[in-house]
């Protein structure tokens, strides 16, 4: 009997690739009918467009370069699909086109494919028509939660991913399935959540020294002022910002796979996201703090990487730094001699 020997892991699952990005693709098929239906064909001819140029990018560089075409993987439809998803509906239907094109043959292949690009291609390609044409890619309004209402459908939608975040509820989904882990997002809400809280306190305390108000009385309002809900709230709560949180931010390559890193790196997220927002807005904030976390992804999963099995763990370490700065006559080998 012969028995083949693969590398490891030899646990077998049902989840492949093409199951992830199909899920993905279906997780965003609700709010892109709600968009269709709020703005109507705009929106459906940037949708096909963005998700045409990419197959047809993707099929034309892998037929170029004879490699096997893998378009029935959904990879190059989901990038396609969320590249038009953040797009306004005032866009000229040759942007996606360009968006989709960047992405796949830059953003993706430039950099050998599928799981080895450094940032996300949808959020290149972003940095890249909207640096290119700011003006086209400008909304004309700017989304407010301002009632319950909002997160059903939002009049005051700027981009197509903002008219519904309730419809996002399709990365829940993922992570219910484990299709995504949960630690990124989780940790990146969180972050995004308190820590304008934690300015708004920091700001304040500023203002109080320098007024001179140095009582108990000052403890109090502060702390009132963490517990109150910050007004950046109602910009946060978004659906562009649910979509970078559930999507986004928990692409495989462009993440850390470890398990303490996935947390610092949803907290990372979260700050960065949190000050481009607070002195800007949440809407380009998204993607900007998360092309910037992008950089810092490697950094951290390299760091949080665990220690071998019977290496010297991070205590050992420590310990061993200290002692190599401990003078020898202090040391307490040398001390019991004497």
């Amino acid at each position: 009997m012969t028995f083949t020997i693969s590398a490891p892991p030899h646990r077998k699952s049902k989840i492949t690739f093409k199951t992830i990005m199909w899920s993905k693709v279906l997780a965003l098929v609700p709010v892109s009918l709600v968009s269709v239906y709020f703005f109507g064909l705009p929106a459906l001819s940037i949708i096909l467009a963005g998700i045409l140029a990419a197959v047809v990018t993707e099929a034309g560089i892998q037929k170029m370069f004879r490699h096997k075409i893998t378009i029935n993987d959904g990879n190059a439809v989901l990038i396609g699909l969320m590249l038009s998803l953040i797009m306004p509906p005032e866009a000229p239907i040759w942007l996606p086109v360009v968006g989709s094109f960047f992405a796949i043959s830059i953003g993706k292949h430039a950099f050998g494919g599928i799981g080895s690009y450094v940032f996300n291609p949808v959020l290149a390609a972003w940095i890249f028509i909207s640096s290119a044409w700011p003006q086209l890619m400008t909304p004309l309004s700017i989304p407010h939660v301002g009632q319950l209402s909002d997160f059903l459908l939002e009049n005051g939608a700027g981009l197509l991913v903002d008219v519904s975040p309730i419809a996002l509820i399709g990365g829940v989904y993922l992570i219910y399935k484990r299709y995504v882990e949960w630690k990124v997002p989780l940790a990146f809400f969180l972050t995004m959540v308190l820590f304008p809280q934690t300015l708004n306190v920091l700001f304040a305390a500023v203002e109080l020294v320098r007024a001179g108000v140095l009582n108990p009385l000052m403890y109090l309002s502060l702390m009132f002022k963490f517990l109150e809900i910050s007004n950046e709230l109602s910009y946060s709560m978004i659906g562009v910002v649910f979509f970078g949180i559930l999507f986004i931010a928990t692409d495989t390559p462009t993440s850390p796979v470890t398990k303490r890193g996935r947390l610092i790196y949803g907290i990372v997220c979260g700050i960065l996201v949190s000050i481009y927002g607070y002195f800007g807005n949440y809407m380009a904030g998204i993607f900007y703090g998360l092309f910037m976390a992008n950089c810092v992804s490697s950094f951290i999963e390299t760091t949080t990487l665990p220690a071998a099995f019977g290496s010297e763990g991070m205590i050992g370490k420590f310990y061993r730094r200290f002692m190599d700065k401990v003078p020898s006559s202090l040391k307490m080998g040398v001390l019991s001699n004497d």
